[in-house]
């Protein structure tokens, strides 16, 4: 695999932060482009609450709307008033871009801290002098941004050869987050796509949570980026916020980020969908947030309702499990999977032994037969294809590529890759607008014949051949999820849209439709379900345009409904 050696100059400050006993948090040290940006109230969003209980981490962050990370490390010391222990946190501020990306300063941030830690401890220093700070200039000087990034995106293809790290992009891990969330991954999906206020709330280590968000975010990213609506923005990523940014919550809207601040818990009316990764639970615990009918006077205007996936979501989810099932392997090396470790490991557990994944396998049964899927390999089934654009071996063309039916939401073409450039890139490629799995001959399918070879086989040549086999298992799944996810919301994107008015029309412009519950039958919804008709509600809100879309479910309705009446 051929790594990408460009280096990102997309910086617009460096800083360092830390804990004083006496001020608290505090810049201590920065750089900037200019004199005019402004790094107020960022030492809290570095340095979040609760940090100090462990040794490392690394924290993503916004600030006034830039992108940030930020490398986090707890010393030893015995300066009177660290109690033991000295907090800093290290990290940049990216320009503004429609696409930024800080993940792919990660790695080069955390090399830079430990240089100019091993310099502090050989020079027997608690603060780093200015002399020992030149590393940090020079890696700003290479980094700091040139000219404005105004490229358009081009794909999935292209956003992933952009980071040079291969495995530091968030994205990559959304395979091993659909394994931990199970079903109620898809509570999330239907938020993002009708871009609400997410908030997850997390013990440290954070950055489990902030790549939650970034991978989270990226469910709907192409269609909310192509689709006309009222707005073409993308689900905003804040990353760690803060109690200083409360205001800044209520305030905003379409956004997902990660806290460890509890007081969240007690502050509903700041978010609509609160993910509880601290469940004590095999799963974590999603709750949604509802305004108290009558308001009271005083308190509380909002309170938390536990929330399940809806039995709607259980043919999508089918699709995305058996995807995770073909890319049975890990996503991630064993390094990366041990990110997840501190704020998974008491949910993942024997199968036989977890009452809660035996509740949802019942409940995802029983939702099949209502549906009437029937069953299929021992799982509830799908309609249309067996074969699911993961597959690189069953529905294929004569030059051995995969295309979508014609109505499955995204419409392919066979496609033959003439050169590998990339290994990565080679097994499946995403334009943008388009999806097209290209077949190769080295891998004939997720879980096939080349990768038991690999993983038989002994010996350098061989244990790089694996690692190879590993990424492109890792690359085809994740672009396999984002594929069935995009068509998915390209489906019930092109259904709203045949209830519109033409474009164009008097109509369009002003006018208000109604939609009956035996029209969430269209949109594979359930028409006696009152959180897919809040769903649709959403969806209507934001791609309808001008066009208001009402949603008629009063007792006529449901009854007409269920007894078959039009």
């Amino acid at each position: 695999m051929l790594k990408m050696t460009v280096i990102p100059q997309d910086l617009v400050a460096v800083f360092h932060a830390s804990f004083h006993p006496t001020q608290g948090n505090v810049v201590d040290w920065s750089l900037k482009t200019s004199d005019d940006l402004n790094l107020d109230s960022i030492e809290f969003n570095v340095l979040p609450s609760g940090l100090h209980l462990i040794d490392r981490d690394v924290v993503y962050f916004t600030k006034d709307g830039q992108h940030g990370v930020c490398i986090f490390r707890r010393r030893k010391t015995e300066e009177q008033g660290q109690r033991g222990f000295r907090l800093s946190s290290f990290g940049v501020l990216l320009a503004r871009s429609k696409r930024p990306r800080p993940w792919r300063h990660t790695a080069a941030l955390k090399d830079l801290f430990t240089i100019i830690h091993k310099q502090c401890e050989e020079a027997g220093l608690v603060q780093p002098t200015e002399s020992q700070w030149e590393p940090a200039r020079a890696y700003f000087e290479e980094r700091k941004i040139r000219k404005v990034d105004a490229r358009e995106w081009s794909g999935w293809n292209q956003d992933f050869s952009d980071s040079t790290e291969f495995n530091s992009h968030p994205t990559l891990h959304l395979s091993q987050l659909f394994r931990i969330l199970g079903p109620s991954s898809l509570i999330i999906y239907r938020h993002v796509l009708g871009r609400r206020r997410i908030l997850i709330y997390t013990q440290p280590p954070v950055e489990a949570a902030c790549i939650l968000c970034y991978a989270a975010a990226d469910m709907c990213y192409e269609a909310q980026l192509s689709t006309s609506g009222r707005t073409r923005d993308p689900l905003s990523v804040l990353g760690m916020v803060t109690l200083s940014d409360m205001r800044r919550l209520k305030t905003e809207s379409g956004w997902i980020a990660c806290t460890t601040d509890a007081i969240f818990l007690e502050k509903p009316s700041c978010y609509e969908l609160l993910v509880d990764l601290t469940h004590s639970g095999p799963r974590p615990a999603f709750y949604l947030s509802k305004p108290v009918i009558p308001p009271p006077p005083r308190g509380q205007t909002h309170r938390l309702s536990m929330t399940h996936f809806a039995w709607s979501d259980v043919k999508l989810w089918n699709e995305l499990d058996r995807i995770l099932q073909l890319g049975h392997d890990r996503c991630c090396s064993e390094n990366d999977n041990e990110l997840l470790a501190p704020t998974t490991a008491s949910w993942i557990g024997d199968a036989w032994a977890d009452v809660w994944r035996v509740y949802e396998d019942a409940c995802i049964v029983c939702a099949g037969l209502w549906m009437g899927l029937g069953w299929r390999r021992g799982a509830v089934g799908l309609e249309g294809d067996d074969d699911l654009g993961l597959s690189l071996s069953g529905s294929t063309t004569r030059e051995g590529s995969y295309v979508r039916n014609l109505g499955m939401g995204i419409e392919g073409r066979p496609s033959v890759s003439t050169a590998r450039t990339m290994r990565r890139s080679s097994t499946m490629s995403w334009s943008s607008g388009r999806a097209t799995i290209v077949g190769t001959s080295g891998v004939d399918e997720l879980g096939g014949s080349k990768a038991h070879q690999g993983s038989s086989s002994s010996g350098g040549e061989d244990g790089g051949d694996a690692e190879e086999e590993r990424v492109d298992r890792q690359l085809c799944t994740t672009l396999a999820l984002l594929q069935t996810l995009h068509a998915h919301t390209a489906f019930q994107l092109a259904v709203l849209a045949s209830f519109l008015p033409p474009p164009g029309s008097e109509s369009s412009s002003s006018g208000t439709v109604y939609l009956y519950p035996k029209d969430m039958v269209q949109f594979e919804l359930g028409p006696l379900s009152s959180s897919d008709a809040r769903y649709l509600e959403w969806v209507a809100q934001e791609y309808a345009g001008n066009t208001q879309v009402v949603m008629k479910r009063g007792w006529k309705d449901l009854v007409g409904a269920l007894l078959g009446y039009t």
